[in-house]
C-alpha cells in the first residue's frame, strides 16, 4: 500500500522538476498533438516519468513554464466557485492565448489533464466562446499542487450571458497536459 502512495508522489516530483528547454525552466503545462508552434521534443521515458505515469506520449509538444504563461496577457474573472459557492477571483491567461501560442487551430478539440488523471474534453471553439481562462492565482494567491494548481480552468459564470447556470463539470483544476486533435 505504501508503495501505491509513494509511486504517483515521486511521478509529481519528478515531472514538476524537470527542465525543458535551454534554459532549463520547469515546465508547468504541456500541449501535445495538433500543435504547429511546438519548442520541446518528443516524450522520453528516461527524463518525462510523469507522462510515462499516465500513459502519455507525443514526439513533439509546446511546453509552458510559469514565466511563459505569465508573459501572456493575464485576464482577471471573479465569480463564484464551486457553483453557489463564494465568489473567487482568478488571474491567468485566457486558454485561446495558450493554444494560439502552442499553434493549436480553433477547430481542434482539446483534452486537459489534471495531476490525478481526471480529463475533460471539449471543442476549442465552445471553450473560447464561453471565456475560458487558464487561472494561476485565485484571491491574489498562486494555486499551488493540493490548492488547484498549477492551473484550473475557469470561466466568467455570472458576468458573461448565458453562463448563469453553467455547472462545474469544465472547471478541471491541477492541469498538467492539453492534447490538441
Amino acid at each position: 500500500m505504501f508503495n501505491k502512495c509513494i509511486a504517483p508522489l515521486a511521478a509529481v516530483s519528478a515531472f514538476l522538476l524537470a527542465p525543458i528547454g535551454p534554459a532549463g525552466a520547469q515546465n508547468l503545462i504541456t500541449v501535445t498533438g495538433a500543435v504547429d508552434h511546438p519548442n520541446r521534443g518528443a516524450y522520453s521515458a528516461d527524463v518525462d516519468k510523469f507522462f510515462g505515469f499516465h500513459e502519455i506520449t507525443f514526439d513533439t509538444a509546446h511546453a509552458f513554464d510559469m514565466a511563459a504563461l505569465t508573459a501572456l496577457p493575464q485576464q482577471t474573472i471573479t465569480t463564484d466557485f464551486p457553483m453557489g459557492g463564494a465568489m473567487q477571483t482568478f488571474e491567468g491567461p485566457a486558454l485561446s492565448d495558450v493554444l494560439a501560442t502552442a499553434g493549436v487551430a480553433g477547430g481542434a478539440t482539446v483534452w486537459m489533464q489534471a495531476l490525478d488523471g481526471y480529463a475533460v474534453e471539449a471543442p476549442v471553439s465552445e471553450l473560447i466562446a464561453k471565456g475560458a481562462v487558464l487561472a494561476l492565482r485565485r484571491n491574489g494567491q498562486p494555486m499551488g499542487l493540493g490548492d488547484f494548481g498549477p492551473a484550473q480552468l475557469v470561466f466568467p459564470r455570472g458576468t458573461m450571458a448565458g453562463l448563469d447556470d453553467m455547472n462545474d463539470d469544465l472547471w478541471i483544476w491541477s492541469i498538467f497536459h492539453i492534447k490538441a486533435q
